[in-house]
């Protein structure tokens, strides 16, 4: 069953259906499901579908091409040593035919080269789109080469037609995946997976989300106990530095500077720190965000694990890899959600689900029709005054600032929460004189009736209503 991706599907479909010749590139990080999309928007169209073979050589990749061609278009593509020879051998065996080609794992049929790239689009504007019914779709899962070295490339800059970057699902598709079960399991499951498809359809086959875990987590043959190795080499091959910086950066849960960030992982803090960042980001594996009221470049951006699978990976399964793959001790998982440790882990789990849903939060707050900018909010301690971390600031067009403050957990929450907020709006003020700041409070969990009563918060969010 399908579910969701309609904006994708709807741009995609009129990619495909135009009558002019169009360019789509696809990507994502692996496991969200770009080639299912892809499927989807073709439906039954004649399409030609060739994937790339991860870490083999230029020689290889032509011959699957040819192979994998050959076999889809029932007609015997002839041996090339070249990808000029190759894609020319295609657009003769396609004839005039209208065709859908998807180039799956586009890097790895690359190579993550520039050749292919160039080639592809002499052949593509001279030869194969002068037939009718033409469309190319480009789909890969390194984030970092199909941004820059196909869709920024000056082959490609201005020619792509169709850009889609396929992230997680939100909480209503992943709800729809995880039909009949209740909102504090579509919640849980949120929090361990950042929505990626593939880890909810297994969660989705288990008893319970919890039961899914045990499994697919904690024991040996699990699917998840390899999976960040699976993910980090496909992406940065053995380069020590990637992970290292993750590692840090896992250990820091509200982020770090980038100044911390090079000292705690021992990089040198110049050009390659740069772009070993911007890979990351790209991939989707951390995000970097500056306050609102500060320039881009400014040196407050700070840097923090925004995938949650990577985020439970060095929380909780990195240093029991050894005891998992032993194989000894069952429930491990049950266990483990009795912690402190466990519970604080899913505390900044909710409120990175907030984050990525802060449009809906603004509809529901009412002013989703008024420019904003939003994110987190932050300054160091300096000179005495201490520092201030907002979860998540609104910077209304309209001179009001909404503060919100995201809380989960199973006790009511009780008063202390109206000091904790007052004492960060307070620093906000001071920031901002001239703006009326708003404090709102996002919740999964019972609220105390002192809270209700105080009048506090202008609005107290319940977790369920993001659904919409």
């Amino acid at each position: 069953m399908f579910i969701g991706r309609d904006e994708e599907l709807k741009t995609l479909r009129r990619a495909i259906t135009a009558r002019e010749a169009r360019i789509a590139v696809v990507y994502g990080r692996r496991r969200i499901g770009k080639t299912s999309l892809i499927r989807q928007a073709v439906g039954r169209a004649p399409a030609l579908f060739i994937e790339g073979l991860e870490g083999r050589s230029t020689q290889a990749q032509i011959q699957s091409f040819i192979t994998q061609a050959s076999r889809q278009l029932h007609k015997r593509l002839p041996e090339c040593g070249s990808w000029q020879d190759a894609l020319m051998a295609l657009d003769a065996a396609m004839g005039k035919r209208p065709m859908i080609i998807v180039l799956d794992e586009f890097q790895w049929l690359a190579n993550y080269r520039q050749e292919l790239v160039s080639t592809l689009k002499m052949v593509w504007e001279n030869y194969i789109a002068r037939a009718p019914g033409r469309t190319l779709i480009l789909c890969g899962s390194i984030a970092s080469f199909m941004t820059t070295k196909v869709i920024r490339s000056s082959a490609f800059y201005g020619r792509t037609d169709v850009v889609v970057h396929l992230q997680g699902f939100r909480l209503a598709e992943t709800a729809r995946l995880l039909r009949g079960r209740g909102f504090q399991e579509v919640l849980d499951a949120q929090c361990f997976t950042g929505g990626v498809p593939k880890y909810l359809e297994l969660l989705a086959a288990a008893p319970s989300v919890a039961l899914g875990m045990e499994k697919e987590a904690f024991r040996p043959q699990g699917f998840f106990v390899e999976e960040y190795e699976r993910i980090f080499v496909s992406h940065f091959g053995r380069n020590a530095e990637y992970p290292r910086l993750v590692r840090v950066l896992a250990a820091a849960p509200y982020g770090l500077h980038r100044r911390e960030l090079a000292a705690r992982a021992d990089i040198a803090e110049g050009g390659m720190l740069s772009q070993r960042l911007y890979d990351l980001e790209a991939a989707g594996f951390i995000s970097s965000h500056t306050p609102f009221d500060k320039e881009p470049g400014s040196r407050l951006i700070r840097y923090y694990i925004s995938d949650p699978w990577i985020s439970f990976h060095h929380a909780f399964l990195r240093t029991r890899l050894k005891q998992i793959h032993d194989g000894g001790k069952k429930n491990i998982f049950i266990s483990l959600r009795q912690t402190g440790a466990f519970r604080a882990w899913m505390g900044r789990a909710f409120e990175l689900v907030c984050l990525r849903h802060q449009d809906t939060l603004a509809r529901l707050l009412g002013f989703d029709a008024v420019d904003y900018d939003a994110g987190p909010w932050f300054r160091s301690p300096r000179k005495g005054i201490a520092g201030v971390q907002i979860d998540l600031a609104y910077n209304r067009a309209d001179g009001v600032i909404t503060l919100c403050e995201m809380k989960r957990q199973t006790a009511p929450l009780g008063r202390a929460v109206i000091a904790e907020v007052e004492r960060k709006a307070a620093t906000l003020r001071n920031a901002h004189p001239r703006r009326t700041i708003q404090p709102v409070l996002v919740v999964y969990g019972p609220v105390s009736k002192e809270v209700t009563s105080a009048g506090y918060f202008q609005r107290i969010v319940q977790a369920e209503e993001m659904f919409g």
